[in-house]
């Protein structure tokens, strides 16, 4: 295993550019993300709101389901697997990038860091944070598409049951501030890599990352964008403005705490309907 063998440790956002990033990076000859993108482990065994993700029983003969199970039932099977993908010398990278990790604790970073420490790896945490809005229209827009439903009126009247179901009941995939804290409180600074989905396909990005996480800059596919959801219409006023007061708070949160990111300058819908 090379000495800068490295775990990548993704923690969303949803619908902020993880697929694009997990394509992008498992394509390369020098990483191997095994067979999945999303593993769901820390999610299922920490937060009784993933609890779906632990396996049923009787367990599924599906391979992948039944090589999930094992990793929930021991943890330390989970370790030794993304270890075993750095052995051979070309692979310096291997990963995990489940978005639902941004509702880990600072006591779970840490342990996760710390097992691989003891396995001769290093641990790399990103966290890509998109516009809040446009996340949020952008995830409805998905659920939409999923059950074959993303047309004008559709989309319309599911943005506005969706938004007010959003005042009553937050996720914690969306709660950008506890993630940043709780990645700041668990990791070191070098252990962490903060970026936005607005800038996340240019080159400059991109270069950062590949340093970040000890890989040789390869040039990306910025044009594709996978799982992207199209709009279909306008988004009713009422709706953007319900929106941007909900999410005013955060926008606040996050410039704060991460001003050199110039949230401000990328978020325009977040901006522009966060004072309506």
């Amino acid at each position: 295993m090379a000495s800068d063998a490295t775990f990548l440790l993704g923690v969303g956002a949803q619908k902020a550019g993880t697929s694009w990033l997990h394509d992008q990076l498992n394509r390369r000859s020098d990483a191997d993300f095994g067979f999945l993108k999303e593993y769901h482990i820390f999610d299922a065994l920490e937060l009784e709101r993933f609890a779906n993700f632990r396996p049923k029983r009787p367990t599924p003969l599906k391979w992948r389901t039944w090589r999930r199970a094992r990793f929930i039932a021991r943890p330390e099977r989970y370790f030794d697997y993304f270890a075993s993908r750095l052995k051979p010398p070309q692979i310096r990278l291997t990963g995990d990038i489940t978005p639902s990790y941004a509702g880990l604790s600072a006591e779970s970073y840490q342990r996760i860091q710390k097992a691989f420490a003891q396995r001769g790896v290093q641990t790399r945490a990103v966290f890509i944070m998109r516009d809040p809005v446009e996340r949020f229209l952008s995830q409805q827009r998905m659920q939409l598409r999923k059950r074959g439903l993303l047309t004008p009126a559709h989309e319309i009247e599911h943005l506005n049951k969706a938004s007010l179901k959003l005042l009553k009941r937050e996720s914690p995939r969306n709660d950008y501030p506890a993630t940043l804290d709780a990645l700041r409180d668990g990791l070191a600074k070098s252990e962490i890599f903060i970026g936005l989905y607005e800038t996340l396909f240019t080159a400059v990005t991109h270069r950062k990352l590949c340093r970040y996480l000890g890989i040789p800059e390869q040039v990306s596919d910025g044009s594709h964008r996978v799982n992207a959801s199209q709009a279909t219409t306008s988004v009713p006023l009422e709706v953007l403005q319900r929106l941007g007061r909900h999410f005013s708070p955060l926008v606040a949160a996050v410039q704060e705490r991460c001003p050199d990111l110039a949230v401000e300058q990328h978020w325009a819908t977040a901006m522009t309907w966060r004072e309506a």
